[in-house]
């Protein structure tokens, strides 16, 4: 870190103070405490996405999902400055006031406040407003087992039919992918140097919270079009460390140990629960259009493997990336399950803040029905969610001052079904726009991930040499993917050809 004058190689002490400094976010001192922003800020990120999704959900509902952003922003974070709030330092090991990382010059300590102190409260609200959301759907599920074996019964069940064939694929096969997995499960960890009883106790957890809590969350889902991923989640993690730390002298596991056997078993649920929901969307845009449930259960199953092979090299590759500092990701989902993990471990961090959140993310969920996306929203800050408020802002005047007034005359001159289905035409065209927004920065930062990883392979990432193979590379590669999805989309007679739409669906 440089001095403060920006002279270089002169390095500074690695304080909380010292990270934010050269930020450029407004400094806190006695003197400008009348600031309000020394104890906050506000911003806007060029974030398109989040545009995009304000303007799918309205005024209302952007405003309930950016209310944690609010709170945090606007609420907690002056709190903790203005109150000279007691925060855990790492270097210390110990509880420092906030204030005095301003000692000696100005500290933007709003920064500081959110880090350390917020986002804790973000995880328990993450982690309330999941298991209350999960209690609130209790009766869903009451009757989910006798479901399960009315179902494995083949009561009310048409898997094959007389010369026509598999119509739903077998159920019997569930039971046999749990026995593949348990034995699998219990031979890559014991290979792995984990003894046997401790690779056991995990794939029966593991299994049995899979397979049950999973039917629970798909159950859920088929119901009220929402999958509790993180409060079955947080109940998993809690269980997996509750049995490993608790028995580690029995199960011969050190705390590094217990706390990795408790975070994979609980990534490889939430992963697996998260297709589950994404199987439950493709059976009903597929069983809409016509096909059976054999053949979509065959299109996904034979997609798992090189999905999974796909998706493991991905993760090795940005855990890698994570480890050796090169990348820096939000994922307050997994920043949860890391604190979390660390404070029932480690027993560092503040458990009154962390109690604080839960709480406070139970009564949004009581209140709103939005617990997780508040907590959610407190977890970031203002510039990535201010963006999705305007977004929805800016959908609700566009209906009121622009598209009211033409479907009203519109109404008026053609009637009422021809003004319902211009208007529908309309929100279409804005839709597909929304979703370019969307998918276009997916699209970019995907490029950029594999442009700065190559920068990572050259050994002098400098000169004119390397910045016009950097041009030619970004530009080939946008060439490249466009020419495979024109390509595509032709062949199925999307773009590029004489086809109507009936002898699109005819071939």
């Amino acid at each position: 870190f440089q001095a403060e004058d920006g002279i270089r190689d002169q390095p500074r002490s690695r304080g909380l103070g010292d990270v934010y400094k050269r930020q450029g976010y407004t400094n806190w001192t006695e003197s400008t405490a009348w600031n309000p922003f020394a104890y906050t800020y506000v911003g806007i990120a060029l974030t398109p996405s989040m545009f995009a999704i304000g303007w799918f959900m309205k005024t209302r509902v952007a405003f309930l999902v950016n209310l944690g952003t609010l709170v945090g922003w606007f609420f907690l974070v002056p709190l903790v400055v203005w109150f000279n709030f007691p925060i855990y330092d790492a270097m210390s090991q110990s509880n420092v006031p906030i204030q005095s990382y301003a000692s000696g010059g100005g500290a933007p300590l709003q920064m500081i406040a959110f880090s350390n102190s917020v986002r804790t409260i973000a995880i328990g609200s993450i982690v309330g407003g999941g298991m209350f959301g999960l209690a609130k759907m209790y009766k869903t599920f009451l009757n989910i087992f006798s479901d399960i074996g009315t179902a494995f019964k083949g009561e009310g069940s048409q898997e094959y039919m007389e010369g026509k064939g598999w119509y739903e694929w077998p159920l019997k096969h569930i039971p046999i992918f749990m026995g593949v997995t348990f034995v699998a499960m219990l031979l890559i960890f014991t290979v792995g140097g984990f003894s046997v009883l401790a690779s056991l106790v995990f794939a029966t957890v593991l299994i049995m919270t899979t397979f049950l809590l999973g039917a629970i969350a798909v159950r859920v889902m088929g119901e009220t079009g929402i999958e509790p991923v993180s409060g079955t989640s947080f109940i998993v993690l809690l269980m997996l460390l509750g049995v490993f730390l608790n028995a580690q002298d029995l199960l011969q596991l050190s705390t590094q140990d217990a706390v990795l056997l408790g975070l994979v078993g609980t990534t490889v649920f939430g992963s697996a629960i998260s297709m589950s929901g994404t199987v439950i969307g493709d059976y009903k845009n597929s069983l809409y259009i016509g096909n059976r449930p054999y053949h979509i259960s065959k299109g996904n199953i034979m997609g798992v493997v090189p999905g999974a092979i796909i998706g493991a090299g991905v993760a090795i590759f940005l855990s890698k990336q994570l480890a050796d500092g090169n990348i820096s990701l939000m994922a307050p989902q997994a920043n949860a399950f890391a604190t979390f993990s660390v404070i029932f471990a480690e027993r560092q961090g503040n458990l009154y803040l962390l109690a604080l959140g839960f709480l406070l993310g139970m009564f949004v969920e009581w209140a709103t029905g939005m617990g997780t996306s508040f907590g959610l929203g407190m977890y970031l800050d203002v510039p990535h969610t201010l963006p999705m408020l305007i977004g929805g802002v800016a959908r609700d005047s566009w209906e009121e001052k622009k598209l009211k007034p033409r479907i009203d005359a519109i109404k008026e001159k053609e009637g009422t079904t021809a003004a319902e289905k211009k208007r529908a035409l309309i929100l279409l065209s804005t839709f597909m726009v929304a979703a370019g927004l969307l998918t276009g920065e997916a699209f970019f930062g995907t490029e950029s991930s594999i442009l700065s990883f190559i920068d990572t392979l050259v050994p002098n990432p400098d000169g004119a040499g390397w910045y016009i193979g950097r041009m030619v590379s970004f530009v080939g590669l946008n060439l490249a993917i466009g020419g495979g999805i024109y390509l595509l989309f032709k062949r199925a007679g999307v773009i590029g050809g004489e086809k109507t739409v009936d002898a699109v669906l005819e071939n």
